[in-house]
């Protein structure tokens, strides 16, 4: 008697090690998309944190209105779309919007009360 596999164990062998590396092979795909992803939020994040603070540290509360602009950040192309418009006598909210394609979508919304004769800002 011959010893050694048969031709029936080597394909259920060989089926199982295709269903294993299959599995890992997507497992790995995900994993690089997430961090991807995970990267370009944390960066719209950034970006959005910074257009506020920008417009924070202003003498003068901006004109309402609509702006956008593209900006790069570690490399990744981004949109930030700054809305400022005002809420009652004293209220000015500034949104800040940042997209980077169709994936990434980050919006920060912030309320300035001011005293219209000084134009000096307070933040909630």
């Amino acid at each position: 008697m011959k010893k050694g596999y048969t031709l029936a164990e080597v394909v259920v062998a060989s089926v199982i090690m295709l269903v294993v590396l299959t599995a890992l092979s997507i497992a790995l795909i995900a994993f690089v998309r997430g961090g991807r992803n995970l990267e370009l939020q944390e960066g719209a994040l950034t970006l959005a944190r910074v257009e506020i603070s920008e417009i924070e540290r202003l003498d003068e509360i901006p004109e309402p209105g609509r702006t956008e602009r593209p900006d790069t950040l570690w490399g990744h192309p981004y949109t930030i779309e700054t809305t400022i418009g005002f809420q009652g006598e004293n209220a000015v909210d500034v949104s800040v919007a940042v997209s980077s394609g169709d994936s990434v979508s980050i919006e920060l919304t912030r309320r300035f009360h001011t005293d219209r004769y000084t134009n000096r800002q307070e933040i909630l």
